[in-house]
């Protein structure tokens, strides 16, 4: 990763700071949602865009939709005729199982995006500054706490971030019980509103996070 995208993933994770779940699944969550605006645009309007996403087969099931629900309908109606032509062709040339495979272009980026920032995330464990900051967060999902700490083997780091895993753990602990009582009243909700959210997000990661 060049200087340029190395310091933009650290004030993307430094950004991620001011909102709830995942830190990781939060800077994917935009990277995801951008590069994905910027293809659904450039595949209408630019050729050599969407035959790369042709040459692909597209887009995977996940991907599909949320494109559906970004592109024009009229952008969508194009890629997927040519996408038709090239299943017609391959029928017809008895080689259709190549048509079959599906090199999701979002998919793809999201995975290198992801390999960046938890990288950028461990090399940031080491500044105490970001420790702090980090026990204040909701810290991360099942996910990528295991990658995070497949990186770190044994060390202090490990041991700090699994510390800092249970402690996060058991504040989501207290705000979704603090939750539940209070959906059986009409007292206000606080910080604990979002608290089942996160709490989904803490045992699965976000939407569509692929698990290797």
């Amino acid at each position: 990763m060049d200087s340029k995208s190395q310091h933009q993933m650290k004030r993307s994770l430094r950004e991620a700071f001011e909102y709830r779940g995942c830190l990781i699944c939060q800077v994917l969550d935009r990277e995801e949602s951008d590069f994905m605006a910027t293809l659904q645009y450039q595949a209408f309007k630019e050729e050599k865009v969407r035959q790369d996403v042709v040459l692909a087969n597209g887009y995977c099931n996940f991907h599909f939709h949320q494109m559906a629900r970004m592109a024009s309908p009229t952008g969508m109606a194009i890629l997927t005729k040519e996408l038709i032509d090239v299943e017609i062709k391959e029928i017809e040339r008895d080689s259709f199982g190549e048509a079959l495979r599906v090199d999701c272009p979002v998919c793809k980026y999201v995975g290198e995006r992801e390999e960046s920032c938890i990288k950028e995330f461990r090399d940031f464990l080491s500044e105490k500054s970001f420790q702090k900051e980090y026990e204040a967060t909701d810290g991360l999902c099942r996910i990528h706490l295991k990658r995070v700490l497949n990186m770190l083997e044994q060390s202090e780091l490990h041991q700090f971030i699994l510390a800092s895993h249970l402690m996060h753990l058991k504040l989501l602990k207290v705000q979704l019980e603090t939750f539940i009582s209070k959906g059986r009243s009409t007292r206000d909700f606080k910080e604990e509103k979002d608290s089942w959210w996160v709490a989904i997000e803490k045992m699965a990661g976000k939407k569509g996070l692929k698990v290797f």
